[in-house]
């Protein structure tokens, strides 16, 4: 049986960071961490605020170099100074009806940044999902498992994934993706993983 194996050589390094920088600056103009996290910051010049980032890292198979393709994601989000800065009510009671982080939004997000790279953003997805369909998942470690279940649309009841749901039963039936590899020439599989056998028992 065939399976896709997250290989480790074009995978770096993965990880999110996330910090939270809460300081005062005092009449020394030097910064002072604030011990009580519930008490409001106070910032003469800059505004206390919450960081996250994320970095993915390859490496290009360069024989006499060591040369990495470093992508990095930053978001960044202001922290109140005072109470009178909040919003009431707040701003989550206005969306209960609709699923913020839902899956069609997040595959928006991966159309975007793909056709951000200079590629057809949904013929890629879709790609990357007919193609996740047509090879086992077994044994491909955390990162492999999370790959499997951010491209397999039938693990969500969302109603509007139709055109992702045909792809990834293309893959399954039909055992190949020519289909899609017409409107998308990249593999963003390939990228990250590599094809390889094994013995069921």
């Amino acid at each position: 049986m065939l399976k896709f194996v997250m290989n480790p050589k074009k995978i770096v390094c993965f990880f999110i960071t996330v910090s939270v920088n809460l300081k005062i600056l005092n009449g020394e103009d030097s910064f002072i961490t604030i011990p009580n996290f519930i008490r409001y910051p106070y910032s003469a010049t800059e505004g206390p605020f919450i960081g996250i980032f994320l970095a993915i890292s390859l490496p290009l198979e360069l024989p006499e170099y060591n040369v990495f393709f470093s992508y990095n994601m930053e978001a960044n989000y202001v922290l109140p100074q005072n109470e009178t800065e909040y919003t009431y009510p707040p701003l989550l009671e206005r969306s209960l009806n609709r699923r913020f982080w839902d899956r069609k939004y997040f595959y928006d997000i991966l159309e975007f940044k793909i056709k951000s790279h200079g590629h057809p953003g949904k013929p890629c997805l879709l790609r990357a999902i007919c193609e996740a369909s047509v090879y086992s998942s077994q044994h491909t470690g955390i990162l492999g498992d999370l790959l499997h279940i951010l491209l397999t649309p039938s693990t969500s009841t969302d109603y509007v994934l139709e055109d992702y749901g045909r792809a990834e039963q293309w893959g399954r039936m039909r055992r190949n993706c020519n289909k899609y590899k017409k409107k998308c020439s990249t593999s963003f599989l390939d990228l990250v993983s590599q094809i390889s056998h094994y013995v069921a028992n």
